[in-house]
């Protein structure tokens, strides 16, 4: 969701000027990843070694994924991944442009996750420990910047490298209106979070963020911001959606969101420091790969067994793919977990049966391909009616994306500079919506991306094929601004132009989870289902996982921490001894998040 660059000078004055403090931990759970996964053992092990490793199945090769199967073979569990697609990285997908000969070259497309925030701490102690190598994002106002607004265009140009001017023109006071606006919330919760550098204080945080939530879990973004800044027009809300917050516009469709989701973006500061990636350096080798390679390094990071050989998920050809699960089960009178999937190249059913299941793919294919929220025979119950419709009901916004690949980075002068009359980013109320240069520094070329949209601007796009989508856009920006528009020519043609319609992905069905206004009970009960497992009642040996039932449905981080929920549970399920102080330790009753209606 683009919603940056937020704590411009007037808002940061409510932080006490804390522009640089991140917090440790999340809002909704106050629990630190960071410090369970900086003391470095595995994350359970067995008082004694079984006779044989139990077998847990993990569906989704996404981030979550591979995630949970990593952390589970570094505790002597055999993880079995099923993945539907023929690739690893879920929405992770840096999907390199070709030569001619078809070779994948040292460019790529995000086709999915794209730029992660500073605070995104899991992420990172993955990362860092993979060697990852990252570059600044092209974010409007920090690079030189086109904003197209109702046929008019405002120039938005950096005073100095990297920096964050406010916008221009009107821009400007709809940004001071709504830094204004969020002085008050804003501050109240993160000055006792940071306390000074000293321990949170806690009391308060939980107590503020528990009025947040009394006030605003049933309401829209629109009704919360139009309530708080009573003096806008129609006018100044067309303007704001136009621009966002300041890193790109998200048109009205976001306004139907629930201001808890623009609350949380903001608190955990995830518009603070984001990075592009640029490549990776493992084991004195360098990797030309984007998001992706988390994932891929991940696959194949050596860990050592209970034996004390190197293994890894890839030496261990623990991942099948082509392999879409259709059904999961109990088995009568066990506690083990049957699972059946279809080989996709073949249509042939197999069916084989876990001491545990973690489900680390998005809701819409829990529901669609699984059939997770319908009643059968021996089928596994989630754990309550609010789980079941958390999957059924779960938002997940439309989003496309279109990339070329051009010869050079032709914004650039042969210095690296920026040229005159090219800007790097647009924004737009246009087709295209928001476009960006990215400057990857190990080649010449360039790559842009073109459009960038979401639910009804995405849909509305899905009836144009790529070039035809391409040639509106191109038609579009040279009305908006001929200079940058003559230069977007895609190297090879139609094969430099990389399409996404995440909606339209089979085992994906959509982009990004984001909260409706009346969800966050649905949320808390679909991300504390891992904690089934601390219930003997209730513990059917099945968790789910990925950033769809995460407090960060936007970010990887989401996905990450869901993962070591799941993985964690899955092995105290098996019979392992999980460490002090896991995420098992979270506290469900933190907050109150309100009651449903009824539970069908």
């Amino acid at each position: 969701m683009p919603l940056m660059n937020t704590l411009n000078p007037v808002a940061q004055a409510a932080t006490g000027g804390l522009s640089d403090w991140l917090p440790a931990t999340l809002i909704d759970t106050l629990y630190d990843y960071q410090a369970f996964l900086d003391e470095g053992s595995p994350i359970a092990s067995f008082d004694k070694k079984p006779d044989s490793p139990p077998e847990v199945a993990v569906i989704g090769a996404g981030p979550a994924g591979i995630v949970a199967a990593y952390e589970l073979l570094r505790a002597g569990i055999q993880p079995t991944i099923l993945e539907a697609s023929d690739r690893i990285g879920g929405r992770h997908w840096s999907r390199h442009f070709k030569d001619t000969d078809g070779k994948d070259l040292p460019v790529w497309a995000e086709m999915g996750a794209m730029r992660i925030p500073a605070s995104n701490n899991v992420f990172w102690h993955y990362a860092n420990q993979l060697g990852v190598k990252t570059g600044s994002f092209p974010d409007p106002g920090k690079v030189p910047t086109l904003v197209f607004y109702e046929n008019t265009p405002y120039e938005w140009m950096p005073s100095s490298p990297g920096g964050s001017d406010a916008p221009p023109d009107m821009f400007a006071k709809i940004q001071a209106d709504f830094g204004g606006y969020l002085q008050g919330l804003i501050g109240a919760i993160l000055m006792p979070w940071y306390n000074g550098g000293n321990p949170p204080q806690r009391s308060q945080v939980v107590s503020t963020w528990q009025s947040y939530l009394d006030q605003y879990k049933d309401m829209t973004m629109y009704d919360a911001v139009r309530a708080g800044i009573p003096g806008w027009t129609t006018e100044e809300f067309n303007a704001f959606s136009a621009l966002g917050v300041g890193s790109g516009g998200f048109g009205n469709l976001l306004f139907s969101v629930g201001m808890m989701e623009l609350l949380r973006h903001l608190v955990n500061r995830w518009d603070m420091g984001q990075e592009l990636i640029v490549g990776w350096r493992s084991n004195g080798k360098s990797l030309l790969e984007g998001m992706n390679g988390l994932t891929r390094l991940l696959y194949q990071q050596p860990v050592r067994d209970a034996g004390g050989q190197s293994v890894s998920l890839r030496s261990r050809r623990r991942a099948q793919f082509n392999s879409r699960v259709v059904r999961i089960e109990k088995e009568p009178g066990t506690r083990q977990v049957k699972v059946t999937w279809m080989e996709v190249k073949t249509g042939r059913r197999k069916s084989r049966s876990f001491d545990a299941v973690i489900v680390a793919t998005t809701t819409r294919s829990m529901e669609i391909e699984m059939g997770l929220t319908l009643p059968a025979e021996q089928t596994v119950d989630l754990g309550s009616a609010q789980v079941r419709n958390a999957v059924r009901n779960f938002h997940l916004m439309s989003a496309s994306k279109m990339f070329i690949r051009t010869k050079t980075k032709f914004w650039l002068d042969p210095d690296g500079q920026p040229l005159p009359g090219i800007p790097q980013s647009i924004q737009t109320d246009e087709l295209p919506r928001q476009v960006y240069c990215l400057d990857y520094p190990h080649t010449k070329e360039g790559v842009v991306l073109i459009s960038y949209t979401w639910d009804d601007d995405s849909n509305k796009l899905l009836g144009l094929a790529p070039v035809q989508r391409f040639r509106a856009f191109k038609e579009a920006l040279m009305r908006i601004c001929p200079e940058f528009a003559q230069r977007l020519v895609p190297v090879h043609g139609a094969r430099g132009i990389y399409n996404i319609d995440w909606q339209a992905e089979q085992h994906f069905y959509g982009g990004v989870k984001v909260q409706l206004a009346g969800q966050e009970l649905y949320l808390h009960d679909a991300y504390f289902q891992f904690l089934s497992a601390c219930d003997p009642e209730s513990d059917q040996g099945i968790y789910l996982a990925g950033d769809c039932v995460s407090w960060a449905g936007q970010w990887t981080e989401g996905a990450l921490q869901t993962a070591l929920n799941a993985a964690c549970a899955a092995a105290r399920h098996v019979g392992a001894t999980v460490r002090e102080n896991s995420p098992l330790t979270q506290d469900p009753n933190l907050y109150h998040y309100g009651q449903v209606a009824s539970n069908p």
